[in-house]
């Protein structure tokens, strides 16, 4: 049996001998396209299952790859081909993120996030789309915002100081050692997936580092200060100015960690912003 390939979302009406002419122009492979209930389908190494959905969009695609297809094209690139083939919209899921999390690639390649719930309407699926990031100039009118869980949903590098404490007896400051390493872990390597951080994260982050405050384990304290360090290396200070004036709340004066920012500001310039 084939196993699953490539799940899209399309804009528009569908073309299914279109469909099957990029999916085959990409693939190299005779590719069957068919309705869900089509009994009489041809399953060969490549095959697509489409069904209507409602929604700012309007068919699901399922494209399943016989495992022996050699090297097949990642589906970021698989939806921006077929975006541009076929003149549409082209959406597909961020995973591991959400599953809200969608990315949107227009028919000139240019591609953003989207927030999109899925609602079950009885005869068939409806896919709301919340918001963007960027304007889509195929589906104007759209609220552009930014989606701030993806941040949430895409896990740095494991922290690397954490594990000369493994026999640290208590496990949740132990957690809060391990949380402030992976913000500055974000940090310094550019405030991953999307290259920005909300200001309101980086203060609950700010939160974490306040709870430590009173660690005195003499295994604990040397990983801190090793985190510590990496944090003041990337961070300058400016009194905690920008921060505050970005939350609206003043931020503690007697702790060296909350007058301390990043250059350029994570949350300056955010996308939908």
């Amino acid at each position: 049996m084939p196993t699953p390939g490539y799940g899209f979302l399309i804009l528009g009406p569908l073309d299914r001998a279109g469909v099957g002419a990029a999916l085959s122009a990409l693939l190299r492979q005779p590719v069957d396209v068919g309705d869900e209930d089509d009994d009489e389908r041809d399953w060969g190494p490549v095959n697509c299952t489409v069904r209507a959905v409602g929604g700012e969009l309007h068919w699901h695609l399922d494209v399943y790859l016989d495992a022996g297809i050699p090297g097949p094209p990642p589906e970021a690139v698989a939806a921006a081909w077929l975006a541009g083939r076929l003149r549409t919209v082209v959406a597909y899921s961020a995973l591991p993120l959400p599953p809200s999390a969608y990315w949107l690639v227009g028919p000139g390649g240019e591609r953003t996030r989207a927030r999109i719930y899925e609602e079950d309407a009885g005869d068939r699926a409806v896919y709301r789309i919340d918001a963007v990031e960027r304007p889509v100039a195929a589906l104007p009118g759209l609220r552009v915002a930014p989606l701030p869980e993806v941040i949430a949903g895409i896990g740095c590098r494991r922290p690397s100081r954490i594990g000369c404490a493994r026999g640290f007896a208590d496990r949740r400051v132990l957690g809060r050692l391990g949380a402030w390493e992976g913000m500055v872990n974000r940090l310094v390597e550019g405030w991953p997936p999307d290259g920005w951080y909300p200001a309101t994260y980086y203060r609950e982050d700010l939160g974490t580092r306040d709870e430590l405050a009173d660690v005195a384990d003499a295994e604990l304290v040397p990983a801190l200060a090793e985190v510590d360090r990496r944090f003041r290396e990337a961070t300058v200070d400016d009194g905690g100015q920008a921060l505050a004036a970005a939350t609206g709340r003043p931020v503690p004066g007697d702790r060296w960690w909350w007058r301390r920012i990043p250059r350029p500001l994570p949350w300056e310039g955010t996308p939908g912003g």
